[in-house]
């Protein structure tokens, strides 16, 4: 979980733009995952 949170704050200080992408992408995932979901249920 450290490894996850240096990338995270290496990200956040070093490359602002890159690290909004990075969340963007994991947040547009998950709704994807939810929508799939949710047809499921």
């Amino acid at each position: 979980m450290k490894n996850e949170k240096d990338i995270l704050d290496h990200f956040l200080n070093n490359c602002p733009v890159e690290a909004k992408n990075y969340f963007e992408n994991i947040l547009s995932r998950l709704e994807r995952i939810e929508k799939k979901l949710d047809s499921i249920k």
